[in-house]
């Protein structure tokens, strides 16, 4: 890396460290009303990640500033919360802390104080299984949230995970959205209450839900009183997971990334208002060829519903889902692995210059990948930047070109330390992915996490 670019790079880091809180995207903390220079911040990030027996679940923590922070986590579940850690963050680096996960319910609240830090899960269904799941946390606790990605099959056990890790109790409705029936609102999960400092996890599969047969469910939580966090739990029959963190907004353009996995995937999309919608689907890849020949498919989806199409993904990619008419919507995406085991994100609404992808590869053979997307007709430039368990310097760096379309990292660069977050800084807007696998051909886990924006106001100094 020439002088120029580590003078650039340093100036952007040292702007991460005293300015913070995020953009107002899918994750990430809402953009302060003012930012005063000088004055470190904090932050509560939620992780509503379920579990289940013998499963691992480890929260990364990653600091692309200059000092060294601080982070404290507490466990919350069904009864009263515990404190668990109270650690350093080290500058330029990252800290991987197992979490308790052995029940469906289980979530993390992580506070971190004195700079900005990313936050996100990895989870491993047990020594035995075959399951991974990855997402990141979010910082914007709200009154509603959505997300596409249930199934209710015999194959397969979904869950809401809803969180209140506040001192005043909550109460939500749950709507569940599906693709050829009305929604269901049943009695049982209208009113319900979630206890201060507890977590619930809802089975879309039991007769409660009505939703018992679906081959995709949408869900709305509305908190009628007090604030929460929710995601979607997966657990397939052979042993595979999947998490996507719900969405505390609606939007008419998702800009989705995806790793390639098997070359398969399924895009799945949730109409919340009567009101139908007309959207185009447009795929973006690494390829030049396939990429200058991308044209926007035509859909048709009714309201109040919930729908999924099967869509191809030829390695680093992406699915671009834009609303004509109606709207807006949630989308979501999930793909297969080498086996059983699948993936799924819920993309992002825009794109943004700088990210934190945190690691996804964890387990036996781990093999992380990422994918760079840029959805504009212009290359963007970008800085990648290892940050490493522990600290360290800025050495491992390397600057790739994003190409309209996508663009893999090479494996090489991302093998140097495959639990190391990747701080991603760039001259243009994109959106980044990591993805990992690990295992044998016979067992491979899967996960996908859409990167952690870094927040507008915080690159805003940089020349």
């Amino acid at each position: 890396m020439t002088g120029a670019g580590r003078g650039w790079l340093a100036a952007a880091i040292a702007a991460i460290a005293v300015v913070g809180a995020s953009a107002a995207v899918r994750i990430g903390p809402a953009a302060p009303a003012s930012a005063v220079p000088g004055m470190a911040v904090s932050s509560t990030w939620l992780c509503p990640h379920g579990g289940g027996p013998s499963w691992t679940v480890t929260i990364a923590i990653a600091n692309p500033g200059t000092e060294a922070i601080q982070a404290r986590l507490t466990s919350y579940g069904e009864r009263q919360p515990k404190e668990i850690a109270e650690l350093d963050v080290p500058a330029h680096g990252e800290v991987l802390q197992e979490v308790p996960g052995s029940v469906r319910a289980a979530s993390t609240r992580v506070d971190v104080f004195g700079g900005w830090a990313a936050v996100g899960w990895t989870e491993w269904a047990g020594r035995t299984g075959s399951g991974l799941g990855a997402e990141p946390c979010t910082s914007t606790p709200g009154p509603s949230w959505s997300v596409v990605d249930g199934v209710t099959n015999r194959r397969t056990e979904s869950y809401l995970v809803i969180m209140d890790p506040f001192t005043a109790d909550a109460v939500v409705d749950v709507a569940l959205f599906l693709s050829e029936r009305p929604p269901v609102r049943s009695a049982e999960w209208s009113d319900l209450p979630v206890d201060a400092g507890t977590s619930i996890a809802l089975d879309l599969g039991n007769k409660t839900s009505g939703a018992l047969g679906e081959r995709i469910v949408g869900a709305q939580i509305t908190a009628s009183v007090g604030r929460v966090a929710a995601s979607s739990l997966a657990v397939e029959q052979g042993g595979g997971i999947r998490s996507v963190l719900a969405s505390p907004v609606l939007s008419n353009r998702w800009i989705i990334p995806a790793a390639g996995g098997s070359g398969s995937g399924t895009l799945s999309l949730l109409v919340p208002q009567e009101t139908p919608v007309r959207y185009d689907v447009t795929q973006l890849s690494a390829d030049a060829e396939s990429q200058t020949a991308a044209t926007p498919t035509e859909a048709r989806q009714g309201g109040t519903s919930a729908s999924s199409a099967q869509i191809g993904s030829l390695g680093p990619s992406a699915v671009i889902v834009d609303v004509r008419e109606g709207g807006p919507v949630v989308a979501a995406l999930r793909e297969g692995g080498s086996r059983d085991d699948e993936a799924v994100t819920g993309g992002v609404p825009a794109a943004a210059t700088a990210w934190v992808v945190l690691p996804t590869a964890f387990g036996l053979d781990p093999r992380p990948s990422l994918a760079l997307v840029n959805d504009g007709d212009q290359p963007v430039s970008a800085t990648l930047t290892l940050l490493h368990e522990g600290g360290g310097s800025l050495g491992d760096t390397m600057q790739v070109t994003v190409p309209p379309g996508a663009l893999g990292v090479p494996g090489k660069f991302l093998r140097q330390d495959h639990v190391a977050a990747v701080l991603v800084s760039a001259d243009g807007p994109i959106v980044a992915l990591g993805a990992g696998t690990a295992g044998s051909r016979d067992s491979a886990r899967y996960a996908m996490s859409v990167g952690v924006p870094i927040p507008a106001g915080v690159l805003s100094a940089v020349p």
